[in-house]
């Protein structure tokens, strides 16, 4: 005897074995747990808006002459000639 499955054929309940239901119908809730909510608002409020250590990276780069390199600048005005053709 071979078995063939069609995972694609939607299957139908049999009819002859009946559907058991509840007798109060399940009622869909109107609100949410929003109890994660507060503790992500606190999270994001303790995130600084600054951050000194990258601050000082772009002093740091913008005091340097050497920046941008010139190999960054070439590749830069490279891609600017390739869009403008």
């Amino acid at each position: 005897m071979e078995i063939e499955f069609n995972i694609n054929r939607a299957t139908a309940p049999n009819p002859s074995q009946p559907v058991a239901r509840s007798s109060t119908p399940e009622t869909p809730q109107d609100s949410a747990s929003l109890g994660k909510t507060d503790a992500l608002k606190s999270a994001i409020n303790k995130v600084p808006l600054v951050r000194p250590e990258k601050v000082d990276a772009a002093r740091a780069a913008i005091s340097d002459t050497k920046y941008p390199p010139d190999a960054m600048l070439k590749a830069i005005s490279s891609l600017i000639a390739e869009k403008i053709q």
